[in-house]
């Protein structure tokens, strides 16, 4: 078989949000909260405290496709409200205000006033994304949702699973959900980045070395626990199931997607030639996967050897 995993890893460099553009939200944050502090002490209030959260926390954040915008969440997080009553909290379209007031006219264009943020959208490609939250009883996190009220959500909590499953798995996590966010991206596949992380995270086989291999085995699992139950459970509060309510006809869409893609990535392992096997893998990862080279007529390709050849694979793939 071919060596494809140096190919992988130059994929993961060639979709990784670029130092630029990462230098670009974290400078466009920090003159935002500052824009948002004066407001709130020019309007007599409590400062806020802000988490950033979501893949730019995470560092799973991709480089968009074309024209389509990447960005970074920002949470505001309001305070002299954690002891009292909920009843007794501003609504959630009046703390949709404040923010939209504080950072009117920070670009060309109006403030976005979604249901569970305020957006700033830049003309450089990219936004950031304001939820607002209050922490009842000084722990349980509440998001200013415009149409719901005050609902269950905690993002740090969220952001605090994901890191732990990677200090448990190491970074070839990471490079599992940025490949199939890119796969997603580029096949415009109905899944949604978070639908993503949680399903990578729940099913991960590492494979040391091998990041191929890796994807080839979780695509397994994934495939295979989908068939059983299609879920996909959000593991800090509320725990609901991102896939409840879905119509058939998506899941048979993403079913159908996710089996070609493991598809490709076995014929690629199982190919001799390094640009034959680069081929299947940029019909399913687009121009970003990098081109093999031509190795006609070698058909001692590389073995691969591990040290501990996993004759059992424990649950997250290790060898036991």
């Amino acid at each position: 078989m071919a060596d494809i995993n140096e190919l992988f890893k130059t994929f993961n460099d060639n979709i990784t949000l670029t130092n630029s553009k990462s230098d670009g939200l974290r400078t466009g944050r920090d003159a935002l909260r500052e824009k948002i502090k004066k407001w709130f002490k020019d309007n007599d209030k409590l400062q806020p405290n802000f988490c950033w959260q979501g893949s730019f926390a995470m560092k799973t954040t991709i480089n968009p496709l074309g024209d389509k915008e990447y960005d970074l969440d920002d949470g505001i997080y309001l305070n002299g409200y954690s002891d009292k009553e909920s009843s007794e909290w501003p609504s959630t379209t009046t703390v949709h205000s404040w923010i939209k007031d504080a950072v009117d006219g920070h670009t060309l264009e109006a403030p976005i006033d979604k249901n569970t943020c305020v957006r700033v959208v830049y003309a450089k490609g990219y936004h950031i994304d304001y939820p607002i939250y209050i922490l009842k009883d000084g722990v349980n996190a509440r998001l200013a949702h415009k149409s719901n009220g005050w609902i269950e959500s905690d993002p740090k909590e969220f952001t605090n699973w994901f890191i732990g499953k990677v200090n448990s798995h190491e970074e070839q996590l990471r490079r599992i959900v940025k490949y199939l966010k890119a796969w997603k991206d580029f096949k415009d596949v109905s899944l949604k980045g978070i639908e993503i992380t949680i399903l990578v995270a729940n099913n991960i086989c590492v494979y040391e070395g091998r990041d191929e291999e890796a994807l080839k085995r979780t695509l397994n699992r994934i495939i295979d626990n989908l068939e059983v139950r299609f879920e996909c459970l959000k593991p800090v509060k509320p725990f609901e199931d991102l896939f409840d309510g879905i119509s058939r006809t998506k899941k048979d869409d993403i079913m159908q997607a996710l089996k070609i893609l493991k598809s490709k990535v076995e014929l690629a392992i199982n190919e001799d030639n390094q640009l034959k096997a680069s081929e299947y893998m940029i019909e399913v990862f687009g121009s970003r996967f990098p081109k093999g080279t031509s190795n006609d007529g070698d058909k001692t390709s590389k073995v691969f050897v591990q040290t501990s050849a996993p004759g059992v694979l424990k649950h997250d793939g290790r060898s036991a």
